[in-house]
């Protein structure tokens, strides 16, 4: 779907913007306007994606925001 009078950003624009959202609404946001698809993780016995090991602290480091953030990063690198 796209929105009316929303210019798609470059991939060093979009960078600059998901490096700058100050929440996970805009983030999802961001995410929702420029069409990026990003892969959840999920409970080993959710389903049959490989289970991936998080090394000690991993998670307690990270808020929730700045690990989304890792993941549209991730998403963005790869597809553009």
């Amino acid at each position: 779907m796209e929105i009316l009078g929303y210019k798609k950003k470059t991939k060093k624009e979009l960078l600059k913007a998901v490096d700058e959202c100050k929440s996970i609404s805009q983030l999802c946001a961001l995410v929702q306007h420029e069409g990026i698809t990003i892969q959840m993780q999920c409970l080993p016995g959710a389903s049959n994606i490989p289970m991936k090991k998080l090394s000690s602290g991993e998670m307690v480091a990270k808020s929730p925001l700045d690990t989304l953030k890792e993941r549209v990063i991730n998403a963005v690198n790869s597809n553009k």
